[in-house]
């Protein structure tokens, strides 16, 4: 049975009032005492609320615009902005997907509570609310982006407008996480695109890079459809060879390579666990096998001294 520790203060100040009634010698005295200050240095004998411990569950992080996208480069994360869909829709940061924060009770089954969520708003200010509510409601990784959608333009990170022949995120037929696997695996081959481009400017005709990049591409166009199909707004294209640098040595440059691939088959290992849609599945599940049967391997031998240089094409798909 548990006391309030309002009783318990009564309870203990009858027993000194009792004690001291009874003139009990000074020993017991000294020893009733001694267990009062126990107890209050245990406990407390005032009304405090449990909310200290209910926010350290669900704490609310701060984390800066750049952070944000760099999290977001390397896996899926829900990342809602909850501003109103006219300020969405006149341009937002790119993977955000709109969930207004007045509506936001109302679509928390629509989130993930066990995965981090990245809530964002014009500076800060909606989005801080938004992310008490999550903390609140049980979630448990919980990030506000400081500064907002103004530091996020502002850091010249990129943006999404919607045009208005684009169906706006929210409104596609699929469900925010499965939306932002299908923007991940966009933006994970796009930046492998990017990353193998930046390795052949600088040891140009080098394999596997040059026969691995062309399927990077049809694996963008395997992706395509779906975000016609399912009315998810596709992001410009942000990734720029030129702004990402490259190893010195080719066979490191082959190592990164490794890095990426598994990286990519990680992503699409854990899409399985959630996607739902069938056609969305057979894509994801042909990507994740063209890099770890064949990408994977190619880079394997290149990092290890082997069929690297600039002589034949390799095997990609």
């Amino acid at each position: 049975m548990v006391l309030r520790l309002e009783s318990i203060c009564e309870m203990l100040g009858f027993e000194i009032f009792f004690a001291i009634t009874q003139k009990q010698d000074l020993m017991k005295m000294t020893i009733f005492f001694a267990l009062i200050i126990s107890i209050f240095a245990v406990s407390g004998c005032q009304t405090e609320s449990t909310q200290t411990a209910k926010n350290a569950l669900g704490e609310i992080k701060q984390i800066t615009v750049t952070e944000t996208k760099q999290a977001m480069d390397k896996r899926h994360v829900q990342f809602i902005d909850v501003r109103t869909l006219e300020e969405f829709t006149g341009g937002h940061a790119a993977g955000a997907v709109n969930i207004p924060l007045d509506t936001l009770s109302d679509k928390l089954d629509s989130l993930e509570k066990n995965e981090p969520v990245y809530v964002i708003c014009q500076t800060g200010n909606r989005s801080r609310k938004a992310a008490d509510l999550l903390a609140k409601a049980g979630f448990n990784n919980v990030w506000n982006v400081s500064g907002g959608t103004v530091a996020w333009q502002a850091a010249g990170l990129p943006m999404e407008p919607v045009s208005p022949h684009t169906v706006p995120s929210n409104s596609s037929k699929l469900d925010q996480k499965t939306q932002g696997a299908l923007l991940a695996a966009l933006n994970d081959e796009r930046l492998a695109q990017a990353t193998y481009q930046a390795v052949l400017n600088k040891f140009p005709g080098s394999r596997p890079f040059i026969k691995i990049i062309e399927a990077e591409r049809k694996h963008e166009s395997f992706l395509l459809p779906l975000f016609a199909k399912y009315g998810v707004a596709v992001p410009k294209n942000e990734f720029d060879p030129a702004r990402i640098s490259v190893p010195a040595d080719l066979t490191d440059a082959c190592k990164v390579g490794v890095k990426a691939e598994n990286e990519n088959i990680a992503l699409y290992e854990g899409f399985a666990q959630f996607v739902k849609e069938p056609d969305i599945k057979e894509v994801f599940t042909q990507l994740q096998s063209a890099s770890r049967d064949n990408h994977l391997p190619a880079f394997t031998r290149c990092s290890e001294g082997g069929a690297g240089g600039r002589r034949g094409l390799g095997r990609a798909v």
